[in-house]
């Protein structure tokens, strides 16, 4: 009965000691100092990163993709010919547009093929690596040469970003850096050149298509397909007019990108602020961790004992009665 008591004793003294908060107040008292260390050392690590990390700026452009509904003027359902040579011209004329038309343009917009040829004519790399660049002789320094693979993710993950508003079928291509100027030009830039690059390619594609047909007219007797012929060129010729013509070929600009007054990262006053708040809650939580183990330590230690205890005991009443 008596062993009973100890046993009930030692428990509700466990369970006073975990429900007890003055340990733990005691202990903040006792560390102020060391709490008022870790807020100044959490300020000035947060000051120091934030005036060493730049503000960035964004500006983007938006526009829409422009959808050629009949290009070349010359719709190859008039039946002028016969039901083969219609499905041909229809393959010629028609061969400039697609059902996806939007989903192409937009996938051209951020493929490798144009972000690689953007940074190679206007040479962003510089921009990518500064630190490696000579502004008086508009060359790299001796020994550096930039990656075209690593500068092409770079400006992927974190200069461009293309949206595109699912409601309203408006693209927003933006661009991200810490000179506001320099992002509002190369947001422009991208899309000029984003025209140019679709303007060649159908320039290109539709030059092909009349030397092929040039040629086809020449090994050609038959008069039907002799004026089909000629209805694909003048088709072709006048793709590549207004081609020529237009300048927004591919996408009709709608907000040219401005210059960007205020930066969309956190501020550096608010990076301070959160400093100082992260540095005295991970003292406090450093306080309270240490109170905890040396309280978790003393009970594992008073449990051990009471155990020896009952244990002594136990041995004691097995040689009383022997």
């Amino acid at each position: 009965m008596k062993m009973d008591d100890t046993n009930t004793l030692s428990n509700r003294n466990i369970a006073a000691a975990e429900i007890d908060l003055m340990p733990y107040v005691s202990a903040l008292l006792d560390a102020r100092w060391w709490l008022l260390l870790a807020t100044v050392a959490g300020g000035v690590l947060a000051g120091a990163w934030a005036f060493n990390t730049p503000y960035m700026y964004e500006s983007g452009v938006r526009a829409s993709v422009v959808n050629l509904k009949d290009p070349g003027g010359v719709s190859p359902d008039d039946r002028r010919a016969s039901e083969v040579l219609t499905l041909v011209e229809h393959g010629f004329v028609m061969g400039t547009t697609r059902d996806n038309h939007d989903e192409v343009i937009l996938a051209r917009l951020r493929s490798r093929d144009f972000t690689t040829r953007f940074l190679d004519q206007f040479n962003i790399y510089k921009h990518l690596y500064p630190e490696h660049w000579s502004e008086e002789q508009q060359s790299w320094k001796p020994g550096f040469k930039p990656d075209r693979g690593e500068s092409l993710t770079r400006f992927r993950d974190e200069v461009r970003a293309i949206t595109l508003d699912e409601e309203t079928e408006i693209l927003t291509i933006a661009m991200r850096w810490h000179d506001p100027v320099l992002a509002s030009e190369m947001a422009n830039l991208y899309v000029d050149a984003f025209n140019e690059f679709i303007r060649e390619k159908t320039q290109n594609e539709v030059q092909r298509k009349q030397i092929f047909l040039h040629e086809e007219l020449l090994r050609s007797d038959i008069v039907e397909i002799q004026q089909s012929i000629y209805r694909l060129i003048e088709a072709q010729t006048a793709i590549a007019m207004l081609a020529s013509a237009r300048d927004e070929y591919a996408l009709e600009i709608i907000d040219p990108a401005a210059i960007a007054y205020k930066s969309f990262t956190t501020s550096r006053k608010k990076k301070v602020i959160m400093g100082t708040f992260a540095g005295v809650l991970l003292g406090i939580f450093a306080v309270l961790l240490n109170v905890q183990i040396q309280i978790m330590l003393r009970i594992i230690t008073r449990y051990r004992a009471a155990e020896r205890s009952v244990k002594s005991h136990e041995d004691y009443k097995s040689n009383g009665s022997i």
